[in-house]
């Protein structure tokens, strides 16, 4: 496997994982929705390790949020 088939299916896991759209996780991610499509599509990203580093990130802050909503109930 490649490595931009592998970045493929994380990004993948990743978006189903946190239930977005494609358009939603690409701007969750600060990039643009047609960048975000072709990442899933194996055509790459130039920085692979950033991309990991703001998915991992962008997860930990949504569960953040959703916990201190859920202390709010």
């Amino acid at each position: 496997m490649s490595e931009n088939e592998k970045l493929a299916q994380d990004v993948k896991a990743w978006r189903a994982r946190e239930g977005f759209t494609a358009e939603a996780a690409a701007k969750a991610l600060g990039i643009p929705k047609r960048t975000f499509e072709g990442i899933e599509q194996s055509r790459g990203f130039p920085y692979p390790l950033l991309l990991r580093v703001a998915m991992e990130s962008n997860a930990l802050s949504l569960r953040a949020v959703q916990e201190k909503l859920s202390r709010k109930d």
